[in-house]
């Protein structure tokens, strides 16, 4: 097989890669309306010879056969957008109000077809195949992958292991992070309603303020993380949203909240979830009010498998060269419904650069969140190197 190094992959497909992205970050579909998205990869995939399948309404399967029999290795690529007005003031920005791919999914979706134009060309020599998952829905719970992994894509031929690429803009392109053993969080939902006796402002003894119980349920909520559970454990509980009261002078009847809590371990889960309860309890006793508190479970943490990652290490080293390696101490906080692929077959969730040295980079989901350009083609060098190596090594090559 020919060799794989990054400036044959920008000789050969940095044009190519560039307008691929740029076409879909000027096009963001949220999720499950990615229509638009669905019969633009069908068409790139058409280009390439490369036969899909429609799955879950808008994603895509593509596979492609090699040439001698073997194992088959799954890269994932999700492909939808969030409910963001961009102000990145680029010359590419979305061309659709308040909507806008800022996590990366558009470069995701461009790895994977870039992947796929550099190992379809490759197929005979291939021992294995490889399936490339455009897959609806990630950021809407319970995400798109538990929609395909239901209508078969682990099967038929059967799936022996996962890749899944995500844009990190706290590494500089070219960079890659790796982790051994889990490396995204529990992401689960808190929604509670502090109820009292609404009543006039000026004779509070006659109400029961729930915006006075929110008050004191808001301090109380951070010391659960901050006094009951270990410093050497990884959580996190935020409330992102409160909403409740009438006009200035009147008691307050009742205080909606909503947050997150993210947490690594499963008695930790447990243990928050309890306390949170435990807190209300306490909150409205003292005020004389009551709750209603639903602790809502969303996608579990995701494991690396370090054979997986071991696999991935050795393609950025030869690829990039080891220096691009960037050993991650801890999990990240965030989730993702790769993790459902993750439970079924080993796998490796990598971290992978998209940031520019000099210039200030934004979060995920931030308005101003940009991949630089540049980045592509390491992704597409390590995702395609490590899935040579995986068909190579279980063929004993």
């Amino acid at each position: 097989m020919a060799e794989l190094t990054v400036d044959t992959i920008e000789a050969k497909l940095g044009d190519y890669l560039q307008n691929v992205y740029r076409d879909l970050h000027q096009n963001p579909e949220l999720s499950t309306q990615e229509f638009e998205t669905q019969a633009f990869i069908k068409t790139e995939l058409d280009k390439l010879n490369i036969p899909y399948k429609i799955m879950a309404k808008t994603g895509l399967c593509a596979e492609i056969r090699g040439g001698q029999p073997g194992k088959t290795v799954l890269l994932r690529a999700d492909i939808d957008a969030l409910a963001i007005h961009e102000q990145t003031g680029l010359e590419y920005a979305s061309k659709k109000e308040g909507i806008m791919h800022a996590c990366g999914h558009d470069a995701h979706t461009t790895v994977g077809l870039g992947v796929a134009a550099l190992l379809q060309e490759r197929a005979q020599d291939l021992k294995g195949n490889i399936k490339i998952m455009f897959q609806p829905s990630e950021e809407m719970p319970p995400g798109g992958a538990k929609f395909m992994i239901e209508e078969g894509i682990l099967e038929n031929p059967k799936v022996d292991a996962a890749i899944g690429i995500h844009t990190n803009p706290y590494l500089l392109a070219g960079q890659i992070g790796l982790k051994d053993g889990y490396i995204l969080a529990n992401t689960d939902r808190i929604f509670i309603s502090l109820i009292g006796k609404g009543g006039h402002a000026a004779a509070p003894q006659e109400g029961i303020d729930a915006i006075a119980m929110a008050g004191q349920f808001i301090a109380g909520i951070q010391n659960i993380v901050a006094r009951q559970v270990s410093p050497l454990d990884r959580a996190v509980i935020t409330l992102g949203k409160i909403s409740g009261g009438y006009t200035p002078n009147s008691i307050a009847d009742q205080v909606e909240l909503a947050g997150t809590v993210r947490t690594i371990k499963a008695e930790t889960q447990s243990h928050i979830e309890n306390q949170i309860a435990r807190l209300l309890q306490s909150v409205t006793g003292f005020w004389g009010g009551t709750y209603k508190y639903e602790y809502r479970k969303g996608h579990p943490a995701t494991w690396n498998d370090k054979r997986m990652v071991d696999l991935v290490r050795r393609a950025t080293a030869e690829c990039l060269g080891a220096e691009s390696i960037i050993e991650l101490d801890n999990p990240y906080m965030s989730g993702d419904d790769f993790t459902y692929l993750a439970q079924a077959v080993p796998s490796v969730f990598i971290e992978w650069g998209t940031a520019t040295e000099g210039k200030e980079n934004f979060a995920w989901h931030h308005p101003k969140f940009h991949v630089n350009l540049s980045s592509l083609k390491y992704g597409v060098a390590v995702v395609t190197q490590s899935i040579v190596h995986f068909l190579n090594e279980e063929a004993g090559v």
